[in-house]
This record gives structure tokens, C-alpha cells and sequence, in this order.
């Protein structure tokens, strides 16, 4: 009778131990649902993974790395975002979350910048629907995506698809408004950041002016003449020292400053161009 009574005992305290347990970490979810509501989201994160060390109803993580996931969004901490939704098995999920994950996840990752990350998980998602849409937000990433990777001609064809399969005001007008902003002259026109180079190669300041900085090359080819011609006179005049220190070495630094300035603004003017352009489409296609 002894052991019966020992063996119960044990029981009743393990059980309680248990229960305990299970009534905290139930109080944490609340805790972090009720944090999320009032847009505490930092909180709100620390909550749910607190929810998770403890947790051992394997069921309920996806749906708890998801909201986890939404906090880090709210806080524009993208790349946090992607890695709670990784932690998520996405054998164990049915197709409607690996759907609403994979939605995420393409997302996050663009806005963290991670684009061929995106495109890969958009390439799975479609892989999964197979003849089916893709779901209107990821349907836009994807253009946005190939925005970026400057393949207007597929990113065109993908902005009709959504604008025919989504419901639009007026349809005639916004897919003459998406051949507006994809014809060839409003395309972005990107500067060869190779030419651009070679110019200041052969002509110190031709690269600025390439890139349109026409004040800025013109004050670099005078700057750089400036010291050629001292080198050359010191030469001349048998100051051979002065003219290597003083003409020489000085042109030598502002030559090769000069074509690393030249790399630099044809990648600058490349982006801002190729930015106001995928913000010119962006912008449309959200406000259908």
C-alpha cells in the first residue's frame, strides 16, 4: 500500500507542476494578444517567444511564429519577421497557412531587400497553387520583384494579369495607364556606369558630365589640366622634384578619385532613376 500511495503522490505533484505550467503559459498568450492589440508590438514578440520556450502543444507554433512574425512587421524589423516565419515546418501545416506563410514571407523579404529570396519563395507558392492565382498582395510583390531586376517586359505582363483578375474601377483605363508608364519612353533611362568610366579614363570630367554633373566635370577636367600643366612646366624648367611631387603625384590622386567619383555617380543616377520609376508603378498599382 505504501508504494500505491507514494506513486499517487508523485503523480498529483507532477500533475500540478504541470498544470501550473500549462495555466502560466496560457496567461502569456493573453499577455501577448492583449500587447499586439495595443501596438505594443516589441512586448508583444518577447511575449509569444516566451509562449513558445514553454510550450508543448507542437499545434499551436505556426500560428504563434506567425503572430510573432506580424510584430517584427509592424516594427519595419523585417529580417526578424523572416526569421520567425522560417521557424515555422511547413510539412505540418495545411495548404490555406503555407499559403498565408509564404505570402509573408515574400514579402518581408522584399521589404528587407532580400530579393531573390522572395522570388524563390513566390516561385514555390506557385509551384503549390499550380493552375491557380497567386493571391493579390503576393501577385503584386512579384511585379514589384521584377521591377527591380529591370524585367519590365514580364513585370508589364504580370500588372495586367492583376489588373483583369482583380476588381478595378475602370479597367480599360488602367491597363492603358500600365502600357503608359511600360512604354519604351518611360522606361528609366540607365547610364552605362562602363562608359561612364571609360570616359573619365581618357578624359578626366567627360565621366561627370556623362552622368549629368556638367558643373562637376567641367571643374575636375580644369582641376586635373591644372596640375598636368604644373608637372609638365616644372619638368621643363629642370625642377624635376617639384614637378613629380607637386604635378604628378598630385594629378595621380586626382585621377583616381576622379574615377571612383565616376562609379559612384553613374550607380547613384542609375538608382534614383530606377527608384522614381518603381515608385511611379508602386504607387499606381496600390491605389487601384
Amino acid at each position: 500500500m505504501k508504494w500505491i500511495k507514494k506513486s499517487y503522490l508523485i503523480f498529483i505533484f507532477l500533475f500540478g507542476i504541470y498544470s501550473t505550467s500549462q495555466g502560466q503559459n496560457q496567461t502569456a498568450l493573453l499577455k501577448a494578444d492583449s500587447l499586439f492589440s495595443q501596438e505594443n508590438y516589441q512586448l508583444a514578440a518577447i511575449e509569444y517567444e516566451r509562449f513558445l520556450y514553454f510550450a508543448s502543444d507542437q499545434a499551436q507554433m505556426p500560428e504563434i511564429l506567425y503572430k510573432k512574425a506580424q510584430c517584427y512587421k509592424q516594427l519595419s524589423e523585417f529580417n526578424k519577421a523572416c526569421k520567425a516565419l522560417e521557424r515555422i515546418r511547413l510539412y505540418d501545416v495545411d495548404q490555406n497557412r503555407y499559403i498565408q506563410i509564404k505570402k509573408e514571407l515574400s514579402l518581408c523579404y522584399y521589404l528587407d531587400n532580400q530579393i531573390q529570396k522572395a522570388q524563390i519563395q513566390i516561385s514555390q507558392l506557385r509551384h503549390k497553387l499550380k493552375n491557380q492565382i497567386l493571391p493579390k498582395e503576393t501577385l503584386l510583390v512579384e511585379i514589384f520583384i521584377l521591377n527591380e531586376l529591370k524585367k519590365w517586359d514580364e513585370a508589364e505582363d504580370l500588372a495586367r494579369e492583376y489588373i483583369n483578375t482583380n476588381e478595378v474601377g475602370n479597367k480599360i483605363l488602367a491597363l492603358q495607364k500600365i502600357d503608359s508608364l511600360y512604354s519604351k519612353k518611360n522606361l528609366p533611362k540607365l547610364k552605362s556606369i562602363e562608359k561612364a568610366e571609360n570616359l573619365s579614363r581618357f578624359i578626366p570630367g567627360s565621366g561627370q558630365m556623362y552622368c549629368g554633373k556638367v558643373l562637376e566635370g567641367s571643374f575636375t577636367f580644369l582641376f586635373n589640366g591644372a596640375f598636368l600643366a604644373l608637372g609638365i612646366q616644372q619638368i621643363l624648367t629642370k625642377f624635376y622634384f617639384t614637378g613629380y611631387a607637386a604635378g604628378f603625384g598630385v594629378l595621380h590622386k586626382t585621377y583616381t578619385g576622379n574615377m571612383a567619383r565616376t562609379k559612384h555617380l553613374a550607380i547613384k543616377v542609375n538608382h534614383q532613376r530606377h527608384t522614381r520609376f518603381n515608385e511611379s508603378i508602386i504607387n499606381y498599382l496600390l491605389s487601384l
